[in-house]
């Protein structure tokens, strides 16, 4: 198992069609392909969210507190064999900054760990400790796959430096029958014409794309799609008044 560890910022903007085809082609001049975006294809992500019953993980997150955490079971196809690889992350955001720790196994150890405690082979330091977050995010939520998330994706990335820009569309939420093997749902983005961009960096971004985001007179804003999902689909009008369709 490998365990990438990411540390980085994320602006998030949401664009039109038309602005997203302008704006990769500006962006060809300066970033690469993403391996999964063969040829500049998009690929299909799919997420399941761990969450308490009463959706309390989600529900602290879009309050925007200083930190907060969350937890997901990511694949990159579906359906899904036992041998196939799966992820399961913990991304934490401090003060702007996210920290995203990863822990690869098959789908078989995924769906032992999840469904009978049976916790994967670790065989490096790293892994055991990713694990051990992974178990006491889970037991001090008493935490269990919550909702399902997929979406198509367009992601470039520099040859040089982390800096990495995804286009995502087409994004689904599902908050019952929670599993990777089933990719239907409802759309969270209501208008289909609707990209969301993020543009993920360790630093600050690069000029020329601090420029061409003006010149589009684009702009970053608060955006969770898992957020979004529960404040449009799960919730009542206001944060304050919680209406669940299936408790």
């Amino acid at each position: 198992m490998q365990v990438p560890i990411f540390n980085r910022y994320e602006r998030k903007y949401i664009l039109s069609s038309e602005q997203k085809d302008a704006l990769i082609t500006f962006l060809r001049q300066y970033l690469i392909d993403d391996p999964y975006s063969v040829n500049g294809a998009h690929y299909t992500i799919y997420n399941i969210y761990f969450d308490t019953p009463d959706f309390q993980i989600i529900r602290n997150s879009i309050q925007k507190p200083v930190y907060k955490d969350k937890l997901r079971l990511r694949s990159y196809q579906s359906p899904l064999s036992d041998s196939d690889l799966v992820f399961m992350e913990i991304k934490k955001k401090y003060e702007g900054q996210i920290n995203k720790r990863r822990i690869t196994m098959t789908y078989k150890e995924a769906m032992d760990y999840l469904n009978h405690g049976i916790r994967p082979t670790c065989l490096t330091y790293l892994d055991q400790q990713v694990m051990n977050e992974i178990d006491y995010f889970i037991r001090i939520h008493r935490a269990r796959p919550g909702t399902f998330l997929r979406y198509d994706r367009i992601a470039l990335m520099s040859p040089s430096d982390p800096l990495r820009i995804t286009f995502d569309h087409n994004i689904v939420f599902r908050n019952r029958d929670i599993a990777l093997d089933e990719t239907s749902g409802v759309h969270v983005l209501t208008d289909q014409d609707h990209w969301l961009m993020e543009v993920k960096s360790e630093s600050n971004f690069p000029l020329w794309l601090v420029r061409k985001l003006s010149d589009y007179q684009l702009y970053s804003r608060s955006f969770s799609k898992y957020g979004k999902a529960y404040q449009i689909h799960l919730s009542g009008a206001t944060n304050d008044d919680y209406i669940l369709d299936h408790y």
